[in-house]
């Protein structure tokens, strides 16, 4: 099932509006993410204008099923086929404004490249959406951190989840040495000296919805075995691995490049950590997703920049 944003700017601010469709994934996601705030902040119309086309595209897409879609454009990115994924695109929008120009830029992203880029936009987002006295409650205080690893293709969301099932995670920070020491000689083979670098399997033992200032999320507990219990906060959009198989091909993975996998585990973590959150390692999770045969197919339909200028074009010259 696709997933989208759009925001709409109208043609008198157009010069102001600046982003690079060849920019790498992460870039392109900042730089959106970004402009679409300062817009809705500065011109409160944009807002509106956005809410507007984002309800059409619900509709439209609704009615030629969610599924479908996401076929059509994964076997045309998959392909490398632009022109069939701007047809795709000037189609979804043909009943909004039949004469719209769309220029496209997309390309296959794997799963590694999209999980760094949602756990570190939730901890960019981490203060900004006032939870950092949730991770610090009395209960939480001195339990391990962890992320689940992230699937979006075939994964699920936590609200599906229920207390019992399996959750597969990777450790992302432990302050307590003693319970680091207990949990390495738990799992000898999923840690290196200092970090879990394999993913692990436990069982969901707490669910709670947090609201933030913005957004929702999962405050999970996981049982670690022996006794411990992890703490885990998640974006509740954000579509978790709940495959046994899967988890198993995972960790195969991991374990035969783990050289590699270590290498750039230290990388990720040396790289632009958000300062406000130095307590903990945040971009570990990046890494939970390296299978060398699995993409996920990233269509950008945030990406129409030509498209959205028409688009207001079209609203002001009514």
């Amino acid at each position: 099932m696709p997933e989208y944003d759009v925001f709409v700017v109208p043609t008198r601010l157009a010069n102001q509006l600046v982003i690079d469709l060849k920019a790498d994934y992460g870039s392109f996601m900042k730089a959106f993410t970004q402009q679409k705030n300062r817009f809705f902040s500065q011109y409160p119309e944009t807002d509106d204008m956005s809410r507007e086309i984002l309800n059409y595209l619900r509709g439209t897409i609704n009615r030629r099923g969610p599924q479908l879609l996401g076929a059509e454009l994964t076997a045309a990115v998959r392909d490398n086929d632009e022109e069939l994924v701007m047809y795709i695109v000037q189609e979804l929008f043909k009943e909004w404004a039949p004469k719209i120009e769309v220029d496209v830029a997309c390309k296959q992203l794997s799963y590694e490249d999209i999980s760094a880029e949602s756990y570190m936009q939730f901890w960019e987002d981490f203060e900004a959406e006032g939870l950092g006295e949730v991770m610090t409650r009395a209960d939480l205080a001195d339990l391990p951190e962890i992320f689940p690893l992230v699937d979006p293709v075939m994964g699920k969301p936590l609200s599906e989840f229920d207390l019992g099932d399996m959750v597969f995670f990777l450790i992302l920070s432990v302050k307590n040495k003693d319970k680091l020491e207990r949990l390495k000689q738990m799992y000898p083979k999923h840690f290196s000296e200092t970090r879990n670098v394999v993913p692990i399997s436990g069982t969901l033992v707490a669910k709670e919805l947090v609201k933030g200032k913005k957004g929702e999320y999962y405050l999970i507990k996981v049982d670690l075995g022996e006794g411990l219990v992890g703490k885990g906060l998640v974006p509740k959009s954000v579509k978790v691995m709940a495959d046994y198989s899967r988890f198993q091909e995972k960790v195969s993975s991991v374990a035969r490049g783990q050289q590699n996998w270590e290498q750039k585990l230290n990388e990720m973590l040396n790289s632009e950590k958000p300062k406000q959150i130095e307590r903990v390692e945040p971009k570990v999770s990046s890494t939970v997703k390296v299978g060398s045969g699995d993409f996920l197919i990233a269509f950008l339909i945030t990406l129409l920049i030509i498209g959205i200028l028409l688009i207001a074009s079209y609203f002001f010259m009514l």
